[in-house]
């Protein structure tokens, strides 16, 4: 069985606490600190009550301005291509006025307008005489907004710049969410100020761009008009100039080479046609193929007279009168004939000439047109260029003239991008300091301080305090948490244990003998080394104390005390009764009866007193009869108790652990630091048992939450009637708790 496995079967204290920090430490954490955090929070409130009575009130007055966005138009070609590049050209034009109504150039004129470098808030350095002014011009009612400044003063450009960097840090523009409304938000001790500023900031704004945005678009219209009256003169010189080439070239400025071209097309067919109606007149003359209506009644009248003749001929003979007669008639039309045949021929022959002098005409005229045509193509060359660039410039005189139009119509119906949605009120309630945000502030700024303050004091509050510490850094089980001794008595430890025994002393010592007592039987030994870090620590009365604890329970008990350098029991035992001391037993001059001494005032109580530091300590404890005394002791006793000297101190109590059954370390409470305790059982080369936690505020400890079982001892009044009456006062117990 191993020392932590014995130490808790005997029922020593086991931590109470994790290694990590757990809600409950938390809340332990804040119990123990609750004064600090208490008094941090006082602090803060007082000095946020005395900020919120003392600090001068601020005032906001906000006039909202409405940004004009250009209107989506489906059927305009300058439209955003999507909704989201629409909502990134409202974003930027809304931006753009926010970047403007917080301009400096707005600033400026605003410090301008109302004299704000004879204020003393915007201007500390102002001139007294000037500040009633100053104040009586700002008040003015905001519905004079309009009518025009009094006359001021000529600042200097640096007091203009200095005021304006104070105008330009109390003015807030922000958007209104996501709306087309900006808030422009002025800050003032004055509400009226506050008010007055406000709106003649918005009042400048419009101002300023309708003013220069008028004179931007007045010198528009100025540029504009020069440019087309310069188009102009150019146009008419280049005008001139075709006229005259026109001229010089004796070129119509009729339909021009197309029409030549068509009256060429009109001849070359008349002349086509021409051809074949002689073509056509001399193949009639030359041919029999003429006719005509009384040439065709004769051609008639002859193939009846011949008919007839025939069938004459036939029935009476060629001498008949009849058939004579018949041929006497055909001879004439025959004739008649001959006669029409002649004239026709004549009258072809006229048509043909006819025909071939007029196709003569027409073709004498063609080649004349086409003459006139190519010499007119080539004058048209320099025609054209003269046209091109007199119509180059009448398109641009055209457009000159449109966008001046234009430009003269939206000179005279200016606006700004932004205009006043509502003015601002004077504001009733200031907007700084507010007792609700101070509040705010103050208790989040305790709530952090506090914990700062509490992590802080923890850092610094570096002690061992329980038994979960004891484990978590040292590995080693607590036996004991003795209180530290109350009241002004005189009463030596060892006695309250056996005549006090209600006392919470008493109590602590005999439940640390007893389980010290169960944890030796578990060893089967006898012997106890008690040993502390540093001197001070009180190993010496928590040794007397124990040994008498066991006294008072009926086994006997002796001290030997160890610490050659500071002996510490003459103090308690009377060394009087004897003249020999351990010292001298362990040099030979005294046997162990002679130096064993016993309580006058504890019967039953002994001890081995050193009454002088010894020469030569080490060489004291390495006395061959170390070894026969604690043998006799184990004999004659069921308690030896070693009181040894301090771990760091000196090496005794590393030497004299191998004579002693147990090592306990006494730890003071609220003194014993980590390192320290880590110190001490790295430099103590042999096994200790366990700790003892020596002169324990009760009281402290559970007022501040340190755990263990001690944090409810204010329960237990009814067993320790009278210790514990003034600490359940001090801590608020209540008998029902």
């Amino acid at each position: 069985m191993n020392v932590q496995s014995a130490a808790i079967g005997v029922g020593a204290f086991t931590p109470s606490a994790p290694t990590y920090l757990s809600a409950r430490d938390a809340i332990r954490m804040l119990r123990r600190h609750a004064r600090l955090l208490l008094l941090i929070a006082s602090v803060v409130m007082g000095g946020a009550l005395a900020f919120y009575l003392l600090a001068e009130p601020r005032y906001d007055a906000t006039t909202v301005m409405r940004v004009v966005i250009d209107d989506f138009r489906p059927d305009s070609d300058d439209n955003p291509a999507s909704i989201r590049e629409a909502e990134q050209l409202r974003t930027h034009q809304i931006e753009t006025q926010i970047q403007l109504l917080g301009s400096r150039m707005v600033a400026r004129q605003t410090v301008r307008d109302l004299a704000l470098y004879d204020d003393p808030e915007f201007n500390p350095n102002a001139d007294p005489t000037k500040r009633k002014k100053a104040r009586a011009n700002v008040a003015a009612d905001a519905t004079q907004e309009g009518s025009p400044a009094p006359a001021q003063r000529t600042p200097s450009p640096q007091l203009v710049e200095r005021t304006t960097d104070r105008l330009l840090s109390a003015v807030k523009v922000a958007q209104d969410g996501q709306s087309d409304f900006i808030n422009v938000t002025v800050s003032s001790r004055s509400p009226a100020k506050a008010a007055k500023i406000a709106n003649k900031i918005a009042g400048n704004y419009v101002r300023l761009q309708v003013t220069e945005r008028r004179a931007g678009r007045t010198r528009a219209v100025k540029q504009l008009q020069e440019l087309a009256q310069r188009s102009r003169s150019e146009l008419l010189g280049d005008e001139m100039a075709i006229a005259a080439y026109r001229r010089d070239h004796r070129i119509d400025a009729g339909p021009g080479r197309d029409a030549d071209v068509a009256q060429m097309a009109r001849l070359a067919s008349e002349l086509a046609a021409s051809g074949a109606g002689l073509a056509e007149a001399r193949q009639r003359a030359s041919g029999q193929s003429a006719m005509s209506p009384l040439l065709a009644d004769l051609r008639g009248q002859q193939s009846t007279i011949t008919r007839r003749r025939a069938e004459l001929s036939t029935l009476y003979g060629r001498e008949h009168p009849d058939v004579k007669k018949a041929a006497a008639e055909l001879a004439e039309v025959d004739n008649a004939i001959a006669t029409e045949n002649a004239r026709m021929e004549r009258q072809m022959m006229d048509e043909a000439s006819a025909q071939g002098a007029r196709a003569s005409m027409l073709a004498g005229s063609l080649g004349a047109m086409r003459g006139q045509s190519l010499q007119r193509g080539i004058a048209s060359v320099a025609l054209a260029d003269l046209e091109r660039r007199a119509e180059t410039t009448r398109a641009l005189y055209l457009s000159l003239s449109q966008r001046l139009q234009r430009a003269e119509q939206a000179r005279d119906s200016v606006r700004p991008d932004a205009s006043i949605a509502s003015a601002a009120l004077l504001p009733t309630q200031p907007s700084f300091p507010r007792a609700g945000q101070i509040a705010g502030v103050a208790v989040g700024a305790s709530f952090i301080l506090g914990m700062i303050a509490m992590l802080v004091a923890e850092a610094l509050q570096d002690q061992v305090r329980n038994a979960g510490e004891v484990q978590r850094l040292v590995n080693l089980p607590t036996f004991g948490m003795v209180p530290e001794i109350q009241g002004h008595k005189q009463v030596q430890a060892h006695l309250r244990v056996a005549k006090e025994p209600f006392t919470l002393f008493a109590e602590a010592i005999r439940r640390s003998e007893l389980k010290l007592r169960r944890y030796l039987a578990s060893q089967n030994g006898k012997v106890m080394q008690i040993t502390s870090p540093l001197p001070g620590d009180g190993k010496t009365t928590m040794a007397i104390s124990l040994a008498a604890a066991a006294v008072a329970s009926g086994r006997t008990a002796v001290m030997v005390d160890l610490d050659l350098r500071r002996p510490g029991l003459p103090d308690v035992f009377d060394g009087s009764l004897c003249e020999k001391d351990l010292v001298g037993y362990l040099e030979g001059r005294a046997e162990l009866d002679e130096i064993l001494v016993e309580s006058p005032s504890l019967a039953g109580l002994k001890a081995v007193p050193v009454r002088a530091a010894a020469e030569d300590p080490g060489h004291t404890l390495n006395s061959p009869r170390m070894a026969t005394l604690f043998s006799r002791l184990r004999e004659d006793f069921d308690l030896v108790i070693i009181n040894s000297p301090p771990i760091l101190a000196v090496g005794d109590a590393e030497l004299l652990a191998a004579y002693a059954d147990a090592t306990i370390l006494i730890l003071r409470w609220g003194h014993t630091t980590p390192e320290l305790l880590q110190a001490t059982t790295s430099a103590f080369d042999a096994p200790i048992s366990g700790i003892i936690f020596n002169r324990v505020h009760f009281a402290k400890h559970a007022r501040l939450s340190y755990g263990d079982a001690i944090q409810h001892f204010p329960r237990n009044s009814p067993y320790h009637k009278g210790e514990l009456q003034g600490w359940r006062q001090r801590l608020g117990w209540s008998e029902s708790a």
